[in-house]
């Protein structure tokens, strides 16, 4: 098992910033090749980019948006997340945020993470290599669970608004109670990883 861990974590990957660059600028600037070629008056440079440039920024907007608001990840990460099941871990307990879907092996003290920068892969690690391992609840900036990995910050949102959060409400109550289980479950698996370590 030990091989198949992830030597350095990469929070961002190049397969995720070439995808963007498609999305944003290749999907945009085609259609408006196309446009240009199929219209009566051939291809002219001044119709082609200023549709081009007008598409694209549509496109960003867009992309900025569905990664701001995390529904990006689901859609770049779910094909990845189907190879779990081919990996020799126990991954019982998993959490879908905006920032990736982490996967927990407590009792093999292993944790996977796919992240949403970097979607096409799904990283291991030893769960030794996590720390800080809290819960923060804001009124103003919701209720997350945070550890550091490898010395990088990892922020998983249970609760996310635009608005100010009523932490005693039964939607609070219930954000801050999954990311507490989420941190014990970290810390369990820290425990058993940092036990085994010493086996």
């Amino acid at each position: 098992m030990k091989e198949m861990e992830t030597e350095k974590f990469k929070k961002f990957g190049s397969s995720f910033i070439l995808t963007l660059l498609g999305v944003g600028f290749g999907i945009p600037f085609l259609i408006s090749l196309i446009m240009c070629l199929t219209a009566k008056g051939g291809f002219r440079w001044d119709v082609f980019l200023p549709i081009g440039l007008v598409f694209s920024f549509i496109a960003w907007m867009i992309l900025l948006m569905m990664i701001g608001w995390g529904t990006l990840t689901p859609l770049l990460t779910k094909g990845t997340y189907k190879r779990v099941d081919s990996l020799p871990y126990q991954f019982n307990s998993s959490f879908q945020g905006r920032n990736g879907r982490l996967l927990i092996d407590v009792e093999g003290g292993m944790i996977g993470f796919i992240s949403a920068y970097n979607p096409f892969e799904i990283q291991i690690f030893n769960a030794s290599r996590i720390d800080r391992i809290e819960t923060i609840a804001s009124t103003m900036t919701g209720v997350r669970f945070v550890f550091y990995l490898d010395g990088k910050k990892m922020t998983m949102y249970t609760l996310l608004s635009n608005r100010a959060v009523n932490l005693k409400s039964s939607m609070g109550v219930e954000a801050i109670s999954k990311a507490d289980t989420f941190v014990e479950l970290l810390k369990a698996a820290k425990s058993c990883a940092e036990g085994g370590v010493q086996a």
